[in-house]
């Protein structure tokens, strides 16, 4: 009995030693992923011109983050303008395992390197986080011609190609969102592209164009000061605070056209896993705050969302299939 006892407790023993050796390696990583910090300032890429919704969500977050004291390092925000986002995606990937550089990410960036067959696709890069979802619409000059979603698509039909709609870059939710509007209601407006929705905006205003193609945080300052009307709305549901009262495409009669934009996080191509994890753990925490749903969700008529580097690979890859089935259907992929 005794030597069975001797031989359990060996046994035992060994098996412990066993268990700490195959833990450390686990610990090991776990604790770097904690330990890891940013060592300089982070670059963070905004693939458009200043003055439109990727540019705000970078300069947003930049500035949480530094309030809330989430990085020992700031943010410095750059404009990358040019080839509907491909300009900034080369240039990202081309910092291949730097954890200090990060690019704002919507899906309208997403679809454009897939109508265009840019170079680099937003599944070479490294995926972070997704901070929420955004909505589009269709406002005027309120001096302008136009004061009805209605006016615009009878002009539309009676006179091809007369009714200028303006949109930030080529491929993406914008021109999207324009291609669907010609083929679901039988109108045939001309699309003209734009670097940024700022630039939009300045020649909606200005009398160059008739219909421009905004986010709500892209001419909130401008319905607010009653320049621009919005006409409707490419939500499923209304959207709410100033824009209560605008009807979506839904309620005037064409159910097809819905679409709406995710606001996401991106970097390098293998970024390290600690790295990412700093990342998607500082998003979580700015996401979470009541200041950012108060002060940039609601503020800015969003939908509030949150997902870590995981959910948001999958999303888009699985985003990525029905980005390119919308394409097909109304045109601009052949």
């Amino acid at each position: 009995m005794k030597k069975f006892a001797s031989i359990l407790v060996l046994g035992m023993f060994a098996a412990s030693l066993l268990t700490g050796c195959g833990s450390k390696p686990a610990e090991k990583k776990e604790e770097a992923a904690k330990s890891w910090v940013p060592t300089r300032e982070i670059e963070f890429v905004v693939p458009s011109a200043p003055g439109g919704g990727s540019d705000l969500n970078a300069r947003v977050i930049a500035d949480f983050s530094q309030k809330n004291k989430l990085s020992p390092k700031s943010f410095m925000v750059v404009n990358k303008p040019g080839g509907s986002g491909a300009v900034s995606f080369s240039y990202v990937y081309g910092k291949k395992g730097d954890p200090h550089t990060w690019m704002v990410l919507h899906s309208g960036q997403v679809m454009s390197a897939i109508v265009n067959n840019s170079p680099v696709k937003a599944d070479m890069l490294t995926y972070i986080g997704v901070v929420g979802f955004d909505d589009l619409l269709l406002g005027v000059n309120k001096e302008g011609k136009y004061k009805d979603i209605q006016s615009v698509i009878k002009t539309a039909k009676e006179k091809p190609d007369t009714v200028k709609i303006g949109g930030s870059q080529r491929g993406n939710s914008d021109h999207l969102s324009f291609e669907m509007f010609n083929k679901y209601t039988g109108a045939k407006a001309t699309y003209v592209q734009f670097n940024s929705s700022g630039e939009v905006m300045a020649a909606l205003l200005g009398g160059h164009i008739d219909v421009g193609i905004f986010n709500p945080s892209e001419c909130d300052g401008q319905v607010k000061a009653e320049k621009v009307i919005p006409l409707v709305t490419f939500s499923k549901q209304r959207i709410p605070g100033a824009y209560k009262n605008v009807p979506t495409f839904s309620e005037i009669g064409y159910k097809d056209i819905q679409l709406s934009e995710v606001r996401a996080i991106s970097g390098p191509p293998d970024m390290p896993a600690e790295a990412v994890k700093f990342y998607e753990d500082m998003l979580k925490k700015i996401t979470d705050t009541e200041d950012w749903k108060k002060n940039y969700i609601e503020k800015n008529a969003m939908t509030p969302a949150y997902m870590n580097a995981a959910d948001t690979k999958k999303f888009f890859n699985e985003q990525s299939v029905l980005y390119e089935k919308m394409f097909k259907e109304v045109g601009v992929i052949k």
